[in-house]
């Protein structure tokens, strides 16, 4: 579902929001599976904050 957060060009804080609506998934998973990401991918999140 980040995937598809990313691909929509959302935010951390809009997919968390967005996670938590529409998905309900608890904040807190969001956050700490979006930081596991962000410690894995760090050349594709540098691109990709960039490009925003």
């Amino acid at each position: 579902m980040i995937e598809r957060c990313l691909l929509l060009q959302m935010s951390r804080d809009d997919c968390v929001k967005a996670l938590a609506k529409h998905a309900m998934i608890e904040p807190i998973i969001s956050l700490t599976v979006w930081k596991e990401l962000l410690k894995e991918n760090k050349a594709f999140f540098r691109d990709y904050f960039q490009a925003r």
